[in-house]
């Protein structure tokens, strides 16, 4: 049994585990039961929908494996070089689980035999390069404040609602009428 610790508020991971159990057993199984149950069965607990995807490699063909996470999940070219035979490799049934599966809480994870832990990859994050805000009205505490809130205006509503009720009557009267 393997054990993984997750740190607490991961995100942006993606855990790649092959599948450890026959093509065909794994299809049927998937044919049989729920996807997220098989997921939970092979993980030892729930996890969130959304959070892990199973899926046959053949299902890749013409894209491949290391396409499908660089391209599908942004994770860089560097890190996919150091796998990429052990990628280009795999059959069967793979297991991606995601960060967001432990809610950004520390995890210990017990692996079974029915996985095996290809790799772990980062996500790239965007760089969030942006210029100052120089305008006065961008700047903290600017502006009077004012303490007092503002009156509505009184007796305009009133005489709207009676206003359009009028016209609701008036329009009833003429399609009475005609």
């Amino acid at each position: 049994m393997t054990t993984l610790t997750i740190p607490p508020a991961e995100h942006g991971q993606i855990r790649l585990f092959a599948v450890n159990r026959p093509v065909d057993a794994m299809a049927r199984t998937l044919q049989d039961n729920d996807k997220a149950a098989v997921i939970s069965d092979l993980l030892g607990f729930a996890v969130p929908s959304g959070s892990a995807e199973l899926f046959a490699v053949s299902d890749l063909t013409g894209v491949g494996l290391p396409r499908y996470l660089t391209d599908g999940y942004t994770v860089t070219e560097a890190q996919i070089t150091a796998d990429r035979a052990r990628l280009d490799a795999l059959e069967g049934y793979v297991l991606l689980l995601f960060s967001s599966a432990f809610d950004g809480a520390e995890t210990t994870l017990r692996i079974g035999p029915d996985l095996t832990l290809i790799g772990t990859y980062g996500e790239e994050q965007p760089t969030m390069a942006t210029a100052p805000l120089t305008a006065d009205a961008a700047q903290p505490y600017t502006g009077v404040p004012n303490m007092t809130p503002t009156t509505p205006p009184r007796g305009r509503a009133g005489g709207a609602v009676i206003l359009l009720a009028l016209i609701v009557a008036i329009g009833l009267i003429l399609w009475w009428l005609l």
